[in-house]
């Protein structure tokens, strides 16, 4: 495959993001289900074209490609998208589609007009593989739950006030936004959890050791103990409805900071 052709494949993605993007925003002022399902469809299409893409650009660069943000940011558009798919078709959530589908088009932009020349090369291999997949997991499942919090305090704040919009007519009950929250978070828990313990693993392949105390593994771990923290004051009984919400928002902010921050500022495997 020439590079003209991957580059093809990327820009239809990009073009099929924004067509699903700009129907859920129609669908935000006309309120018209058969909207939203066009920009479900053109999501779902888009999800195959981004795999393919990725497929293509590793087929061409080599797996170091994962490690640019050509490659970083189209594994973070094909993981929000995943998630977004995933939750919005077992709950019927299409509405978070308003706010999801923009960050997959931003990403996949990035992605399509960033370079794809690594500063590191390192031999992927299939614990590498599953470190960075479920990396990219679940950081989009924390997403997912950070958009599913603001939907409630949308919600919750229109109840009290009595004025409704269209969130009030398309999302599901407080209790069951709750929940959603809930159950997201422990998908990204599992998923960190799972991409810690195989990043371990790797780095002790590829350094002879398990733990080099790069800032990134350091925020990573910290990252967990929140979302430890988070998932035990809510089993527990203790943290429920806005405080959960608010958890849930910092600390997508931390993972934020932790995932573009420490990527573009130190050297390193996780570098860009």
């Amino acid at each position: 495959m020439s590079i003209l052709n991957t580059q093809s494949v990327g820009l239809t993605t990009l073009i099929l993001y924004l067509l699903s993007t700009f129907h859920y925003l129609l669908f935000l002022t006309t309120r018209k289900d058969k909207i939203a399902t066009v920009g479900l469809y053109a999501s779902r299409i888009g999800f195959l074209t981004n795999g393919l893409f990725i497929i293509l650009l590793i087929m061409e660069k080599g797996s170091s490609v994962l490690f640019t943000p050509k490659g970083a940011f189209a594994l973070l558009a094909i993981s929000v998208i995943s998630v977004f798919l995933y939750f919005s078709t077992k709950y019927r959530l299409h509405v978070s589609g308003i706010f999801l589908t923009p960050w997959a088009t931003l990403f996949m932009g990035v992605s399509l007009f960033s370079k794809g020349i690594p500063k590191n090369v390192f031999p992927l291999g299939t614990v590498g593989t599953i470190h960075i997949i479920s990396a990219f997991l679940g950081y989009a499942a924390f997403m997912f739950s950070t958009i599913v919090s603001i939907l409630y305090l949308i919600l919750e704040s229109q109840l009290k006030k009595k004025k409704f919009s269209v969130f009030y007519h398309k999302v599901p009950s407080l209790r069951l936004l709750e929940n959603i929250i809930y159950k997201s978070i422990t998908v990204g828990f599992t998923l960190i959890t799972l991409s810690m313990f195989s990043g371990a693993i790797w780095s002790q392949k590829l350094f002879g050791t398990y733990w080099s105390w790069h800032p990134k593994q350091v925020a990573t771990l910290i990252t967990w103990f929140i979302y430890a923290a988070i998932l035990h004051l809510y089993i527990g009984g203790k943290w429920h409805g806005k405080k959960l919400c608010y958890l849930s928002i910092a600390g997508t902010i931390l993972i934020v900071i932790d995932f573009i921050g420490i990527n573009l500022l130190f050297k390193g495997v996780h570098s860009f």
